[in-house]
């Protein structure tokens, strides 16, 4: 593994268990086994190395995506895994991580929002990734009206907007509430989604 991407897979691991704020640019070092001026010399700053971490997450993530809907081929397997990617959404860090477990006192998504409170540069490019995941999720919804395998008179735009704004809330609700089991959730909403999407159309 090369000594950058080192640097960024130990950034996370610690931003996790420690968050961006009481994490230190030396004990990134360390933890990637990295002098204090190695890591300046591919970082100028925590603040640049974090944006380098999102970049590197996002790119990992992305690639994970790919391999886990390849498998899909049909519309109603594509949404059933996506409403299951907050269960899985673990295997992402683990595999960014290495399979390390990580103790996390802080999530991802306090992470992002954290962050986007800081720099509206970081705002701007988790904007853009969620984005592209609407309209790849918007693509896939309209190919599927032209096979009559859904409604037509849906607006695939509003629909990819409506599942994405199903998915994220329930991950900040069941971050909160940790009663809430995700599974069953997140296998509900999918049910009632897709009655939503295949039944005939209103008259």
């Amino acid at each position: 593994m090369h000594t950058k991407e080192k640097l960024l897979r130990s950034a996370l691991d610690l931003f996790l268990r420690h968050g961006y704020e009481r994490t230190s640019m030396i004990q990134i070092a360390r933890h990637a086994g990295i002098s204090k001026p190695g890591i300046y010399h591919h970082f100028q700053s925590k603040e640049i190395l974090f944006q380098e971490v999102l970049d590197f997450f996002f790119e990992q993530m992305k690639e994970w995506s790919i391999k886990r809907f390849a498998a899909c081929t049909t519309t109603h397997d594509l949404l059933h895994a996506f409403f299951q990617s907050l269960r899985s959404f673990r295997e992402v860090t683990d595999t960014v991580l290495r399979g390390k477990s990580v103790p996390s006192e802080y999530s991802f998504l306090e992470l992002i929002l954290a962050a986007s409170k800081r720099d509206p540069q970081i705002q701007k490019k988790i904007g853009e990734s969620f984005m592209i995941t609407r309209e790849h999720l918007a693509k896939a919804l309209s190919k599927a009206q032209q096979r009559g395998e859904i409604r037509s008179d849906l607006d695939p735009e509003i629909m990819a907007l409506h599942i994405h704004a199903l998915i994220e809330g329930l991950s900040v609700i069941s971050y909160l509430d940790k009663s809430v089991d995700v599974d069953a959730i997140g296998e509900d909403l999918f049910r009632n989604m897709w009655i939503l999407l295949s039944k005939a159309t209103a008259q």
